[in-house]
């Protein structure tokens, strides 16, 4: 492949991620966002092997190998919204920081998995290197698939609605029960007190003189 080519299919990468991440969000609605994440990855490390096994067969035609790569680099990439949110819903505030800190360590990984996979791919041969890469990641998959039993599938929020705000017990003091009457602040001083007629009618006397 000439690099044009090569630099075409790394700016169409991101297009399928965006793709796929769409439809990820309208499936987690359906089945779940665990769910969701397990069954885009496992159709990512799916087409992974079959790269692997075309590769290594007579079906190294660039037509082929470069729209399976898209496909799973898109469906292996666009969960990263769904595992945030799951991060940002179980994990308690004072901790969230600690575990984005590890994305650090994820980092290190890329570029440690490039150099081994380059070794790899010199010693063995690009295929082998894919199957490696499949186990790996099939792993991981495994490992997601224990929060399943913890991520609800259900997110819907019960609406409150205006009747049930009503009937709500009043925490404010006012037992008429109008939450707009009870969010009302009131005046530091009272207008009605002797103090503040007091406090009126020497200001009405400073004016007059």
């Amino acid at each position: 492949m000439s690099p044009i080519e090569v630099q075409a299919i790394y700016a169409v990468c991101p297009v399928a991620m965006v793709i796929f991440s769409g439809i990820g969000t309208v499936l987690k609605d359906r089945i779940g966002r665990v769910q969701t994440i397990v069954v885009m990855k496992t159709l990512g490390v799916g087409l992974l092997l079959l790269m692997a096994i075309l590769a290594e067969g007579i079906y190294t035609s660039k037509y082929i190998l470069a729209p399976i790569y898209v496909v799973r680099t898109g469906l292996m990439n666009c969960t990263y919204p769904l595992d945030e949110s799951i991060l940002m819903d179980f994990c308690p505030k004072d901790v969230r920081g600690r575990w984005k800190s590890l994305e650090s360590v994820v980092a290190f990984g890329w570029c440690g998995s490039a150099v081994l996979g380059g070794w790899l791919g010199d010693a063995h041969g690009y295929s082998f290197t894919f199957i490696i890469t499949a186990l790996i990641q099939g792993g991981s998959v495994i490992i997601i698939c224990f929060l399943l039993p913890l991520v609800p599938i259900s997110e819907k929020r019960e609406v409150i609605s205006e009747d049930d705000t009503k009937s709500m017990p009043d925490t404010t003091g006012n037992n008429s029960g109008n939450k707009a009457e009870s969010d009302i602040q009131k005046p530091l001083i009272d207008p009605t007190s002797a103090d503040a007629k007091d406090e009126a009618s020497v200001s009405n006397v400073g004016s007059i003189q």
